[in-house]
């Protein structure tokens, strides 16, 4: 599956996204535009902005991060030196001074940005990739951003005691319930929840027969050879040519 780097999409009405290895949405709430996820790379914020400004004709005047992973959080002390209020979940650290592209606004289990007509509604997902993993859903347009919580078939979560693996499955079938059309992740093309389901069930086979397989003192080499990549996956996003390897390498490791 490919994409074209750097392409601006236009999802739905106010919707838009910077498609890339690192993803940036952005969305018109009719009084101000939030920015959802601010890159890896501090430089594009000026040029994220300027997108902002010329496709919708306002100003961002809210970030939302996902997680607290730096290829997530670069741009945030820009966004933030141009008035822009950080808002993400409380494990990623106490309101501070915002001018340090902190969070002045942190949340439990979700919160709601109302803007004017329109909202983004954030849920917390975390305890499978992050503490602070967290959907935002902008219901009047259908799209739904999960970040890293799906990865193209890459296990950003681990699944390797039950106790995992039951997270990861009450997380995935929470995404899953959203009156979602277009689904965006962290990295890569845009999605549909026909996506989610299928790495579910993926993830579901991964967790159950690798770790069974390991602790029957099989060798990767006989655990690769056993668990082959799904030929209906094959064309998804870098998946057939190390994420499915990395996946059952990291699953076969001994849990810690």
């Amino acid at each position: 599956m490919e994409f074209e780097e750097g392409q601006i999409l236009r999802l739905a009405d106010g919707v838009h996204l910077r498609n890339a290895v690192d993803n940036c949405l952005w969305a018109d709430l009719g009084n101000g535009a939030v920015v959802v996820d601010t890159l890896e790379d501090p430089g594009l914020a000026p040029r994220i902005e300027q997108y902002v400004h010329e496709i919708t004709g306002q100003q961002v005047r809210w970030v939302i991060n996902t997680h607290w992973d730096e290829d997530h959080i670069a741009g945030n002390p820009y966004f933030a030196s141009r008035g822009a209020t950080i808002i993400a979940h409380e494990s990623c650290g106490p309101a501070t001074d915002a001018r340090d592209g902190q969070p002045d606004v942190t949340f439990g289990g979700s919160y709601v940005l109302e803007g004017d007509g329109r909202e983004a509604r954030i849920e917390w997902l975390g305890g499978t990739h992050t503490p602070a993993d967290s959907v935002v859903y902008l219901p009047w347009a259908k799209v739904l951003h999960v970040a890293d919580l799906f990865g193209w078939g890459l296990a950003m979560q681990r699944g390797d005691t039950p106790e995992r693996a039951a997270r990861t499955d009450e997380v995935l079938g929470r995404i899953l319930s959203y009156e979602a059309e277009i689904v965006v992740c962290g990295h890569g093309p845009v999605l549909t929840q026909e996506h989610v389901r299928r790495y579910l069930n993926y993830f579901r086979e991964l967790t159950a027969t690798v770790p069974r397989l390991a602790a029957e003192g099989r060798s990767l080499e006989q655990i690769q050879a056993a668990f082959p990549p799904p030929e209906d996956m094959a064309d998804w996003w870098r998946f057939v040519d190390w994420k499915h390897q990395r996946n059952v390498e990291r699953m076969a490791l001994p849990v810690g």
